[in-house]
This record gives C-alpha cells, sequence and structure tokens, in this order.
C-alpha cells in the first residue's frame, strides 16, 4: 500500500495544481475569451477524440497493465510488449483516421443545423486522435513500470499550463482563431512525443519483434481480452463524452460550452480517485496473479473510504462555494448550478464504490465488465435522448448521473458475489454525516463581504469541521497517519530553520 500512497499523493498534488490551471483556463479564460460556440469545439473535438481514442487502441492500454506481470521478468520481453501495444495502436489509428475521412459528410451533417463551426475543422479531429491515442498507450506502458507521475504531470500540468499562454495570446490578438486551433491541437500533440522522451531517457524505448514463441500462447488470451476491454472501456468514455456530443447535435454548441463548464466543476471531485486508480491498477494485477485476494479485499476497503473522504470535502467545498464560482462567470453561463450538484453526487457515489471495476477488469471475470458496459452504453444514449429536449443541460446531467448510479451498483453487486467482498463499513455512514452537517453549517453563513473573504472564512470553517471529525473519530488509518506525518515533518522543518 505504500507505493499507492506515496504516488497518490504525488498525483493528488500534480492533479490539484492541474484543477489550479483548469480554473484558471476554465473559469477565468475560456468563456471570456472565447465565444461559447469556440469553447464548444474545443469541448466537441476532444470528446469524439477521446471516444475515437478508445476504439482505435484496440484494447491495448488494458492489455498492457494486465499482462506486464508475465512480461515484465523475462529477457528482452517488456520490447516486445511495447512493440505489441504501439503496432495493433497504429493499425486502429489507421482504420479509425481512414472512417472518418470516408463518413465525413455523413458525420457533420450531424452538426451543421445546429453546431456548423464543427463542420469547419472537423479534420482537427484527425492529428488530436493520434495525439491522445500514443498518449494513453505510452502512458499505459510506464503506469505498468509502476510510474503513474508522469503522466499527470504532462496531462493535469503541462498542457493545461500551455493552453493558458494560447489563450493570453489570443486574447491580445497576436493570431486568428483558425491559428487558435491548429496552436490548441498541435499542444495536445506534445503529450506522446514527451513520453517517448522520457522513456528514451529511462532506457525503456526499446522495440523488438513482437512474435515470438515464448510469448505466443498470450496473444488469443490478448486479443479476447482486448476486444471486451475496448467495448468496455468505451462505456466509461461515453459517460463522460457523449452528453458533451449529444447537445452539440440536439440543441448547440453555446449549451454545450456551458455543460462543459459545470462537468468540469463537478468532475474535481474525482480527482482523489483518478489520482489511486492510475497506480491501483497495476497493483491489482500483480495481486490478483499471484491470488493474494486477501490483500486485494484490504485494498478495495481502503480505497474505498479514502476516496469517499476526499471527496466528500471537495463536494461539500464546492456546494457551499458554487455561488461565488458562478460570480466569476459571464451571465450567459450561470445555469450551471444544479448540473455541478448533480454530477458532483453521481461522482461521489462512483468514488464510494472504490476500485471494484479495476478488480474485475484485472481478474477472469472481465467479460463481465463487457456485459455491463452494453447495457450501460445503451441506457446512456437512451436518457440522454430522452432528457436533453425537456430539460437541456440539466437532462444530460440526469442522464449521466443516472448512468454512473447504475453502473457502480452492478459492479458493486457483483464483486461482492463473486469475490465475497464489498468496501462500506461504518465509517462511510459517519463520513456522510459529517459532510451533511457541514454543508448545513455552511449554509448558515451568511455572505461574507466580497468574493475573496467569503472562499476564504467558509471553506476554512468546513475544512476544520471535516477534517477535525474525521481524526476525532478515526475514520480512516491512511488519512490519519497522513495528517500526523505531516505534522512531524512540519515540526522537524521548523526546527532545522
Amino acid at each position: 500500500m505504500g507505493i499507492i500512497i506515496r504516488q497518490s499523493i504525488q498525483n493528488s498534488i500534480l492533479s490539484y495544481l492541474g484543477i489550479v490551471l483548469g480554473f484558471i483556463s476554465t473559469i477565468l479564460l475560456f468563456p471570456n475569451i472565447l465565444t461559447q460556440d469556440q469553447y464548444g469545439l474545443t469541448r466537441v473535438l476532444l470528446s469524439v477524440s477521446v471516444i475515437c481514442m478508445q476504439l482505435s487502441q484496440l484494447g491495448m492500454k488494458q492489455i498492457i497493465i494486465r499482462y506486464f506481470p508475465y512480461y515484465k521478468d523475462k529477457p528482452d520481453a517488456k520490447k516486445r510488449l511495447l512493440t505489441l501495444g504501439l503496432m495493433v495502436s497504429a493499425t486502429g489509428y489507421v482504420l479509425i483516421a481512414a472512417l472518418l475521412f470516408f463518413f465525413h459528410d455523413t458525420l457533420i451533417a450531424f452538426y451543421s443545423e445546429r453546431s456548423g463551426l464543427v463542420a469547419d475543422y472537423f479534420f482537427y479531429l484527425v492529428p488530436l486522435v493520434f495525439a491522445i491515442l500514443f498518449f494513453e498507450v505510452l502512458n499505459s506502458f510506464i503506469h505498468a513500470l509502476k510510474d503513474s507521475v508522469t503522466g499527470s504531470f504532462v496531462n493535469e500540468v503541462l498542457i493545461r499550463f500551455l493552453v493558458i499562454l494560447l489563450l493570453i495570446a489570443y486574447f491580445f490578438g497576436l493570431m486568428s482563431f483558425q491559428s487558435f486551433m491548429m496552436i490548441y491541437v498541435g499542444i495536445y500533440c506534445i503529450q506522446p512525443f514527451y513520453l517517448i522522451a522520457y522513456l528514451a531517457v529511462k532506457k525503456e524505448l526499446n522495440f523488438s519483434f513482437p512474435f515470438q514463441k515464448e510469448t505466443l500462447r498470450f496473444y488469443k488470451g490478448m486479443s479476447v481480452y482486448g476486444a471486451y476491454s475496448v467495448l468496455g472501456g468505451l462505456a466509461g468514455l461515453l459517460i463522460g463524452n457523449v452528453d458533451i456530443i449529444m447537445l452539440s447535435t440536439m440543441v448547440s454548441l453555446e449549451s454545450t460550452a456551458v455543460y462543459a463548464i459545470a462537468f468540469y466543476i463537478g468532475s474535481v471531485i474525482a480527482v482523489p480517485q483518478r489520482s489511486i486508480g492510475k497506480i491501483a491498477s497495476p497493483i491489482l494485477a500483480d495481486m490478483i496473479k499471484a491470488k493474494e485476494m486477501d490483500k486485494v479485499e484490504s485494498l478495495y476497503r481502503r480505497t474505498a473510504i479514502n476516496q469517499f473522504l476526499a471527496g466528500s470535502l471537495i463536494y461539500v467545498g464546492i456546494w457551499a462555494n458554487l455561488h461565488n464560482l458562478i460570480d466569476l462567470l459571464p451571465a450567459d453561463y450561470a445555469g450551471i448550478y444544479w448540473v455541478v450538484v448533480i454530477i458532483g453526487l453521481a461522482n461521489l457515489f462512483n468514488m464510494a464504490t472504490g476500485v471494484n471495476g479495476k478488480i474485475i477488469i484485472n481478474s477472469r471475470h472481465y467479460r463481465f465488465d463487457l456485459y455491463t458496459n452494453v447495457l450501460l452504453v445503451v441506457l446512456t444514449i437512451l436518457t440522454n435522448y430522452l432528457l436533453i429536449p425537456v430539460y437541456g443541460i440539466v437532462g444530460a446531467a440526469m442522464a449521466t448521473a443516472f448512468s454512473i448510479f447504475f453502473y457502480n451498483l452492478v459492479k458493486f453487486a457483483f464483486v461482492w458475489i463473486k469475490f465475497d467482498m464489498q468496501p462500506f463499513h461504518w465509517n462511510a455512514a459517519a463520513v456522510l454525516a459529517i459532510s451533511v452537517a457541514c454543508l448545513l453549517i455552511s449554509e448558515q453563513i451568511p455572505y461574507l463581504f466580497n468574493f475573496y473573504i467569503d472562499v476564504i472564512i467558509r471553506s476554512l470553517i468546513i475544512l476544520i469541521l471535516f477534517v477535525s471529525s474525521i481524526l476525532i473519530f478515526r475514520l480512516s488509518d491512511d488519512f490519519q497517519r497522513l495528517i500526523y506525518e505531516s505534522i512531524r515533518r512540519f515540526r522537524k522543518l521548523k526546527k532545522l530553520n
């Protein structure tokens, strides 16, 4: 658990630095520099690219994580796994790019009436899919090497910093919007080349013909596993992206821009989960391979309570300060309130159920992930189709939340039945009660003079009440150790000074 805690903390630091940069770009710059349809365009292109990436990687993201334990101790085997991952992904990319060209007219017809700007920049998808695809595949290999920090730095910090510089340059009229979009896509193309340079420095960028006799026995299993993980992972990506795509085709790019900002704020809650998940997956793969199910159960419970604890604190803090966040945005973005609340609650439930999905996908029951995901895809599209015309962006949030709740309930039940383990304990109910109490207390505090004073005082009150309650009732051993270790290091540093 030590490497998970250490790298989770490192990832969290990078993620929260990314949140600060994301706050600057998403809340302060994008809505005030770009028009709503221009900002909506950037969100749609990214959402479509992520879905295309999932299809074109042909399962190699999960295959690398799942099968790395079988390769890592064999001479020259790691280089064959990396070569296989890049070769298969390149094949998938060529197929997806060909489909984008072949069905160009049909695809842009969906956007021509309500989101015409997408048609003008449709082919920017080709390099964007390339960049996201090979970043994800290379990052999976780096994750398998037990390094989840490097990819976090590139994705959470470097890219957002460069986008901020780009927005500032555009604000001062140094380029046209077309040039802005070209550089915007180019920034994402930096990601895979950064990881290539990193692997080269670490002497892990080695290639070898992948089809060797000693590893051929894995390929049938890889093919089946890859097919299931492609479709299984597609469902998770659709939850986070299909609402944006459907809003742009059914309503407008302007509504997509408003929803994207609300979704971003609501998704900040899930930062601790992403930080833990990046390193937990390869650790779980090793545990399951070694049949150490007692360790799997311990990891399951500890990640669940720690994710729920961190997510609850962030959720309460965001909800309590939501009126302040809305004041920072242009008037056209005022309708984000309930979208943030609904998306945030769904993400919080997702965090509370721990790493159940990673347990399933790394076990022999990985096929189950596909079956539930196919149903989930149908439900996600159907609920968005029914709710968006009636409730607009709130309908999209309701559809996404329903999908997340249903998906995690099914996975929770399956892990409980098949593995006889579930993540909940009395401390989860205690965290929920503390969160509700903190939120109710915050609601009794009147608006304090100005934005900065209100945010600081309100957030400090919530932080002190929440953290002290967690420590008093000892709801998480890991959190307890983290706080006391931080205090010990602070005192030691103070003595040195």
